[in-house]
């Protein structure tokens, strides 16, 4: 049996696939929402036609719809929600489904890249949205933040203003402390206000739990972050007399939930 793993989130899909319950990672599609009829011609190229799909949605109804019609008919999709507890990993919204589905999957999914469990972890997402997630030893979701993503940031300060440029966004810089030019300004202020955001929850898990948080981020913008990120991290965690902190980078959290669940609901 071929079942389609699906994560719809604001601005792209991700497909990808389990096979007698094997990922096929290799076979990983991913599209912009207005070329969703590329999901059609990809399932023609499976080795099997899907019988079945599960996924998640962020991205409105209209989008599901159009899901649903580009796959084979004999292929419904059962888009998950986030509960009160799915497998390990317990939920302590006062409102378990008001939690994006692809948050709740994304934390799952992380749970097999934990190189020490008894820590708490933060799982980092750079998309439209950027959100940073926390859970603590005993897999229990801690909360988490959700603020305007880099590109985000990038457009609207170029939309809302009359004069300030739409900046590139290098990868792998640091940004200038005391830039002098409108597009460094730019850059470190955006950079600043990601990095900041990240190391504001370290901070607050570490406090919280008395534990240093294994970090773990995804998502394309992430680069442009990192730099920063990963020196504010180590600046303090020198001062609190912690190791080194390394940054995990992860390609598809969700999809990788996706794929635990969808094992877990197969075998039974």
């Amino acid at each position: 049996m071929l079942m389609l793993l699906i994560d719809a989130g604001n601005t792209r899909i991700k497909v990808s696939y389990l096979l007698n319950q094997f990922r096929q990672t290799e076979d990983l599609l991913v599209f912009e929402h207005d070329h969703i009829e590329k999901l059609h011609e990809w399932c023609k190229t499976l080795p099997e036609t899907p019988s079945r799909a599960m996924g998640v949605n962020v991205a409105g109804e209209e989008i599901a719809v159009q899901i649903q019609n580009a796959l084979p008919a004999s292929c419904p999709v059962s888009w998950l929600t986030a509960q009160a507890k799915t497998m390990h990993l317990k939920n302590s919204y006062t409102n378990p489904q008001e939690l994006g589905a692809d948050r709740w999957m994304g934390l799952l999914g992380i749970s097999e890249h934990r190189d020490n469990p008894a820590l708490p972890a933060m799982l980092v997402s750079f998309g439209t949205a950027t959100t940073v997630d926390a859970i603590d030893h005993d897999n229990t979701f801690m909360g988490g933040l959700i603020f305007p993503g880099v590109m985000l940031m990038r457009a609207s300060l170029h939309k809302g203003t009359a004069n300030l440029p739409a900046i590139d966004l290098r990868k792998s810089e640091l940004p200038p402390a005391f830039p002098h030019s409108t597009h460094d300004a730019i850059l470190s202020g955006i950079i600043a206000a990601q990095a900041g955001a990240i190391v504001r929850q370290w901070k607050a898990v570490q406090d919280q739990t008395g534990e240093p948080p294994q970090v773990y981020v995804t998502g394309g913008a992430r680069h442009g972050v990192l730099p920063e990120l990963l020196r504010l991290l180590n600046e303090i965690a020198s001062v609190k007399g912690f190791a080194t902190i390394t940054v995990h980078e992860i390609e598809s959290p969700v999809l990788d939930g996706l794929r635990i669940y969808a094992r877990s609901e197969w075998n039974n």
